[in-house]
């Protein structure tokens, strides 16, 4: 889930230490913001320099066969406790040592351990950003429910992979086998700019469609929606970096019944809108949501009529309707693409490989009637996307023999606490 957010101006290049407020300033979301992406890339820095790519104190994430009394049954348990994956630190924190199959955030798929299999086990950490549509507990009930600010998670998984399928295998390097067999990352690069005035011989001519022309401040977010090479992948983008959303308490065929259809008319949506029903399980794993646009809307029923269905949606899930600007586009490389009021983006010729959820931010601004984009006017730096960073580290290697579960290696790196008794 995205949040509504003027900017994001941390940049760990220019080695910022932190954020110092003046009096009689205005006070601004990207302030506060950096200030923690500030503090967070130092204390993982340190974590990471001190621990090195993984490792935790006593038996957090240890990996156990587990039983059921004195029989062994074909699952393993994982270890209550911290663990340390480049400077994230995952915290199970369920008293007891939990099934692989039931995990929190994650329920393996049926079978997922089978008989005679050699399965590298390892973690896989990463952040994922809420907001009170996915969470109430961040509404304050003195305020009747306003939306405020919106929370960051960290999220861990315990996943397995079947080594026998590789050729190659080196059980003393299971980071290096892992680096090789994780999902593609986006290679993709991408630029941003306001139109640019084209070339006249009158010096006081001024070009009245060059620039950013929108009424508003505006942050657009591009996001890749469908992954793939080129030629496959598409992308979808919003003027208010796809925040505006709507709380989904029901799903019906070709339609949805929502908590409330907006606060106004511009945080809402309308007829021919684009959209997608997702729920928590997208920020889980790899999910596309069907963009469908909105047929109709019943502001007293509180329900979106909607071109088409929506299989898979969980209603308990917290599934939310979010807004798009346009429906899926083609991404096409080495061609500068209009969004709207004068905003154009470039995808970087590659031929690239481009991941479903990953994203560029591009502020744009009336004042200067331009975009915020490193580079020199009209030749903008191709930047790497934004998006989910998955931190992985391996803990074990297990055997699946009939019923049973054996522990052949264990990778977890354990940390002795300094202090000591006096």
């Amino acid at each position: 889930m995205a949040g509504d957010y003027s900017r994001d101006t941390f940049d760990a290049a220019r080695h910022f230490s932190g954020v110092l407020m003046q009096q009689g300033r205005v006070q601004l979301d990207a302030d506060w913001n950096e200030q923690r992406d500030l503090l967070t890339h130092y204390l993982r820095a340190l974590a990471a320099d001190v621990i090195g790519p993984h490792g935790g104190p006593g038996a957090g994430f240890d990996i156990q066969p587990a039983t059921s009394g004195e029989t062994a049954i074909r699952d393993f348990t994982i270890g209550p406790g911290h663990y340390y994956v480049d400077g994230v630190l995952a915290e199970n924190s369920e008293p007891e040592a939990v099934p692989f199959t039931h995990q929190p955030h994650h329920r393996p798929a049926e079978g997922a351990l089978q008989d005679g299999k050699t399965y590298l086990v390892y973690l896989d950490v990463w952040e994922q950003e809420l907001t009170a549509l996915q969470d109430d507990h961040i509404l304050e009930p003195a305020l009747k429910g306003a939306d405020t600010a919106a929370r960051l998670q960290v999220v861990w998984q315990v996943r397995v992979v079947d080594v026998d399928d590789y050729d190659g295998f080196d059980p003393a390097d299971p980071s290096g086998f892992l680096d090789r067999v994780r999902p593609a990352l986006s290679s993709g690069r991408l630029g941003a700019r306001a139109v640019q005035p084209e070339p006249s011989d009158g010096q006081c001519d001024v070009d009245a469609d060059s620039g950013y022309r929108g009424p508003e401040n505006q942050l657009y977010r591009v996001q890749i929606h469908q992954g793939g090479d080129l030629g496959t992948a598409t992308f979808v983008w919003s003027r208010d970096n796809a925040s505006v959303a709507l709380a989904v308490t029901g799903v019906h065929d070709h339609a949805v019944t929502v908590q409330s259809v907006g606060p106004d008319d511009r945080l809402g949506v309308h007829a021919g809108d684009w959209v997608e029903v997702v729920d928590d399980d997208a920020d889980l794993e790899p999910y596309v949501g069907e963009l469908v646009q909105v047929l109709g809307i019943d502001p007293v029923q509180r329900t979106v009529s909607l071109s088409g269905s929506l299989p898979g949606i969980d209603e308990n899930r917290h599934p939310i309707l979010r807004r798009w600007d346009h429906g899926a586009l083609p991404v096409e490389e080495d061609t500068w693409l209009d969004l709207e009021d004068g905003v154009q983006i470039r995808f970087e010729p590659s031929g690239a490989y481009y991941l479903a959820g990953d994203y560029w931010q591009i502020p744009a601004r009336t004042a200067t009637a331009d975009v915020e984009w490193p580079g020199e006017p009209g030749q903008p730096e191709p930047r790497p996307p934004r998006g989910v960073e998955h931190h992985v580290a391996p803990l074990a290697r297990v055997l699946v023999a009939g019923a049973e579960v054996k522990l052949l290696q264990t990778y977890r790196y354990v940390i002795t606490p300094m202090a000591r008794p006096a």
